[in-house]
């Protein structure tokens, strides 16, 4: 079980992530990145390069036009190229990932947790049962019994997944 708090989480605000932007083009192009919620369009940004090393965020909050300028910055890479990294507007930190309530500011400056520093011990155990679960091609539904060994899995991993499993669930009673 999961502690409620007044503190807001990363996965309560939208997020831009900088390596999906390259990916998608926006960080040299424009475009547009919109949010849904049940199949409703809760959000809409219009991002643009501005020329300058940054991306210029436009959007629209009631009948109000926001636009801000998010620098860029990048790092080389060992093996070659280079990867991007924002400058949060707030606090000028390097970062891979803005969140954003109406400003994009780095998790710091929103003074964000995530949503797993909020569960205890018991309830990280049973996530991580189901993650196995799912890795070997079950559901995440903990009555139903583990699943067999998937066709290609080799047999060592799965004993260490079945070995993980038994430990986490040990650890939920302990």
């Amino acid at each position: 079980m999961c502690r409620t708090t007044h503190r807001l989480t990363c996965e309560d605000l939208r997020r831009l992530d900088v390596w999906s932007l390259a990916r998608d083009g926006l960080l040299t192009g424009q475009g547009s990145i919109t949010w849904r919620r049940g199949g409703r369009i809760t959000s809409r940004i219009a991002i643009r390069a501005d020329g300058k090393g940054g991306i210029i965020l436009s959007q629209l909050i009631g009948d109000e036009a926001i636009s801000e300028r998010v620098p860029l910055t990048s790092t080389p890479c060992h093996y070659g190229g280079y990867r991007n990294w924002f400058l949060c507007p707030g606090c000028h930190r390097r970062v891979g990932v803005l969140y954003g309530a109406m400003w994009f500011r780095c998790r710091h400056c929103h003074d964000l947790r995530y949503e797993s520093q909020r569960c205890n011990h018991s309830y990280s155990a049973i996530s991580r049962v189901q993650k196995i679960r799912m890795r070997l091609g079950g559901s995440a539904d903990l009555s139903e019994p583990t699943p067999q060994r998937p066709r290609y899995m080799h047999h060592r991993t799965y004993d260490r997944l079945l070995h993980q499993e038994a430990m986490a669930i040990r650890s939920c009673f302990w």
